[in-house]
């Protein structure tokens, strides 16, 4: 009886992936390699920190308890975060193929592939609008006057204070 729930259970992987063609099972594509161990390890560092990390995490961080907030953030790091991530690399590496094709080994993973490359996407337009945030400021910066140096625009509300009036006291105090 466990021997026919064992294998109902049992994620049969095939020696050749489901995905290749039966025809062309002898041509295989050649797919380009990394020139030195560096590229390798700096597209890595590129696909494990990005933005969120670096613009979010402070702000996480803060306002979950500062530093006992990072004890459980690098246990389920090493824990889940790390070994998924070497597994869908080494999946990768093994199919030659990117993810919505290496998930095709076995039929209960047969969309986790497609649903990678969709919360890529997804995360890549939330992204871009921090991104065109980033860079409408960086060019409103430029100008001689900034839009948001006085209490003349129509979001200020009543607590609004201009710090140019208030400049010259404080240089002059020092």
């Amino acid at each position: 009886m466990f021997d026919r729930l064992r294998a109902r259970f049992l994620l049969r992987i095939k020696s050749e992936p489901s995905f290749a063609n039966n025809n062309a099972k002898n041509e295989q594509a050649e797919r380009e390699e990394w020139d030195r161990p560096i590229e390798f390890f700096l597209s890595l560092i590129g696909c494990s920190i990005g933005l969120g990390n670096v613009w979010r995490y402070p702000y996480i961080a803060f306002k979950n308890g500062g530093g006992a907030f990072i004890i459980p953030y690098f246990c389920i790091y090493f824990l889940i975060g790390t070994p998924l991530f070497f597994l869908e690399m080494s999946l990768g590496q093994f199919t030659s193929s990117g993810s919505a094709a290496a998930f095709k080994m076995s039929r209960m993973f047969k969309g986790l592939g497609w649903a990678t490359a969709i919360n890529s996407f997804l995360v890549s337009i939330y992204y871009n609008v921090i991104i065109a945030w980033c860079l409408f400021y960086l060019f409103a910066s430029f100008r001689s006057k900034l839009q948001w140096s006085d209490c003349g625009n129509w979001w200020n509300t009543e607590r609004c204070a201009t710090t140019g009036k208030y400049q010259f006291l404080f240089l002059a105090n020092n």
